[in-house]
């Protein structure tokens, strides 16, 4: 299965291609550009370096939770990739994606939701352990020390810890700490084997929570 992998649900744009869970080209990017002016000449940057023009089966696109405007970016060229080229397109849950860099331990990713919170979810061997929830990081961080076991901590809010780690709870290596396009498109390879394909006319972001728009128009008309 060769896929082209997205994630922008952070500060980082990465784009892949995979060839039967072989990585073949990667970029990974932080810009102080938008997101819709980098990542359709990431995109083809990537599948003119792999040499996949005609060789793609697939488009594996992060879903969130993350950044409402980077997920919408993301979706919507995976969306117009897969349509123009007729390929599959599968949809993978950001840290689902990320906890697939730990195939054997617990992990939890932690990814920016704003206001000292953190989108947050236990994983162990790429198995959820909880739901998926928001938190403060402080009060997510303190949870995990209370856990058996070494925990590692990965995502895009690692900076914005200010609390001592309990003695069990490690920082993931700095490779391994921000969603990769390659997870994803490995992670979505294992979901495409599986069975489940989405459907590209009526795939959506997860958001989880409203947008701080929502939520400030909410609060001026008194909703």
């Amino acid at each position: 299965m060769n896929i082209l992998g997205i994630e922008t649900a952070t500060r980082s744009v990465s784009v892949a291609v995979i060839f039967d869970d072989k990585i073949v080209a990667e970029t990974i990017r932080e810009s102080p550009q938008s997101f819709s002016e980098t990542l359709l000449p990431q995109v083809e940057g990537v599948i003119k370096f792999a040499d996949a023009f005609n060789h793609l089966d697939a488009v594996a696109v992060s879903l969130g939770a993350g950044s409402f405007t980077g997920l919408r970016i993301g979706l919507a060229t995976a969306k117009a990739v897969a349509y123009a080229w007729n390929l599959k397109i599968i949809g993978v849950p950001t840290l689902q994606a990320l906890a697939y860099n730990f195939p054997s331990a617990k992990v939890l990713p932690l990814i920016d939701a704003q206001k000292n919170r953190a989108y947050c979810q236990l994983f162990e061997k790429n198995v959820p352990l909880s739901d998926l929830e928001v938190k403060p990081i402080a009060e997510a961080v303190t949870d995990a020390g209370r856990l058996d076991g070494e925990i590692f901590l990965c995502g895009d809010v690692l900076h914005k810890i200010k609390v001592p780690l309990p003695p069990n709870v490690k920082l993931a290596p700095p490779n391994l700490q921000l969603p990769r396009a390659s997870s994803v498109a490995l992670c979505g390879a294992d979901l495409i084997a599986s069975g489940k394909v989405d459907n590209v006319m009526n795939l959506e972001p997860l958001y989880i929570r409203r947008s701080e728009a929502e939520e400030l128009w909410e609060k001026r008309h008194g909703k």
